[in-house]
């Protein structure tokens, strides 16, 4: 791996785990990195994911982030669909 690159491990979690076919995946991304770009490689190996853009729910380490969070080498990143229910 070179120097701008990092490792980052992905949980997946209801449907987007579903439309994947996985509950966790690595990538490789370029540094510098952040939970937008990450995503946007997720939805590039998995289009289908693209219905939820506006509605996923990320976590950096288990805690809750925006698309702007930065990743570092070695960072788990959870993605979760909406959830609803009563």
């Amino acid at each position: 791996m070179s120097d701008n690159a990092i490792k980052v491990n992905v949980l997946l979690f209801g449907a987007c785990r579903e439309v994947a076919g996985a509950s966790e995946l690595q990538f490789n991304l370029t540094a510098p990195a952040d939970v937008a770009s990450a995503w946007a490689e997720i939805k590039n190996r998995f289009p289908n994911l693209e219905k939820f853009e506006r509605s996923a729910l990320f976590a950096v380490n288990e805690e809750h982030s925006r698309k702007d969070q930065p990743l570092k080498d070695g960072d788990t990143l959870a993605i979760f669909p909406p959830v609803s229910g009563g």
